[in-house]
């Protein structure tokens, strides 16, 4: 029976997006310590010309001396995480000490908030769920403690809470989009970004798990690589996007077709790899020769109203070795010899 796909319904899932790694914190703090030091010195100015308590400006002294020191020390390589680790710890100190400070409560309250914010900026989420939470119970208390009024306590409190609760969100909201992009940079290493399935990257840490599986409980392993016939003819007379249009379609066969223990990977151009654990030759021999038929019974509908379809080569090998490298070339070898034979052929090396 035929298969009609419509080239709308093919879409390429292809990600665009930074990591954030631990080289590219440790470069966010050479911006984040010297910045930070320059805030606790405006605040030290602040205090010292205000009718403040002394020991509030050697507070925001010290506060400027450990920015600028934890800056130099990043520039020596240290682990990034236990620097901002240090730094979160000195501003909960000091957002503490300047609730004891009627003119520091201001600026206590602004510190307050930014903690969570470094939380979700460097740490973990699990981490920085724990210590935001367990901050903002601590600033809340803080924020209603001078309060002497029962009903401009819960006043108070409702406003901290409100506030602090609203940045917690926020800077929840930023992190798990910079994760979800860090998961989609780490699925595109090892992934296709046109059709889904694994690259050679991907496929090679599966080759050597199921090599050595079938190799220590003695189970037969075969490697199936095939190739679109005359697959240039296609970009040629339709264009490159119809060309890979057609590369989503045979990937979308390759999946409807294949058991669910089955590997399947684009190893490049139009030439896939497909790794069939529990399978002997004589059966990859005869999956083969389903999947080819099945494979040409497929036609994608372009959207200038052509139907194409395509066959495919494929060449066979029993898995023999614990290197890739070495089946692929047996079975690629076997590929050659059933393109030289001519279009829709199958080889077994």
């Amino acid at each position: 029976m035929a298969t009609l796909i419509k080239s709308t319904q093919l879409e390429s899932s292809n990600f665009a997006y930074i990591e954030l790694s631990e080289k590219t914190l440790q470069k966010q703090l050479t911006i984040l310590f010297p910045f930070s030091g320059m805030i606790c010195a405006i605040i030290a100015f602040t205090y010292f010309v205000s009718n403040v308590p002394v020991n509030f400006t050697f507070s925001a002294v010290i506060g400027m001396v450990i920015c600028y020191t934890l800056s130099v020390i990043n520039k020596y390589k240290i682990n990034p995480y236990l620097l901002i680790w240090v730094f979160i710890f000195s501003t909960t100190a000091a957002c503490a000490l300047g609730f004891y400070a009627d003119s520091s409560r201001h600026i206590s309250n602004t510190i307050g908030l930014t903690i969570p914010l470094l939380c979700f900026f460097a740490l973990q989420q699990k981490y920085a769920w724990w210590y935001s939470s367990l901050f903002g119970c601590f600033y809340i208390v803080l924020g209603v403690a001078e309060v002497s009024d029962k009903q401009l306590q819960i006043t108070e409190a409702l406003q901290n809470i409100s506030a602090y609760s609203i940045v917690v969100i926020m800077a929840y909201l930023l992190a798990r989009h910079r994760n979800e992009a860090i998961a989609r940079v780490k699925q595109t290493a090892t992934t296709d970004f046109l059709t889904g399935l694994h690259n050679r990257s991907g496929l090679l840490p599966i080759y050597q798990s199921e090599s050595a599986r079938s190799q220590r409980y003695l189970r037969d392993f075969s490697m199936l690589v095939l190739d679109i016939d005359e697959f240039k003819a296609v970009n040629d007379r339709y264009g490159l996007h119809a060309g890979d249009q057609v590369l989503m379609m045979l990937a979308k066969c390759l999946r409807e077709n294949t058991r669910k223990g089955d590997h399947l990977a684009r190893i490049g151009g139009e030439e896939f790899c497909l790794l069939l654990p529990e399978t002997d030759i004589i059966a990859a021999e005869e999956f083969a020769s389903h999947l080819k038929d099945e494979i040409a019974s497929w036609s994608l509908e372009l959207e200038s109203g052509h139907n194409v379809s395509i066959t495919v080569s494929i060449g066979i090998t029993p898995i023999e070795f614990q290197e890739y490298s070495f089946d692929y070339i047996k079975a690629e070898s076997a590929l050659h010899r059933a393109k030289s034979w001519g279009r829709s052929q199958i080889a077994i090396s």
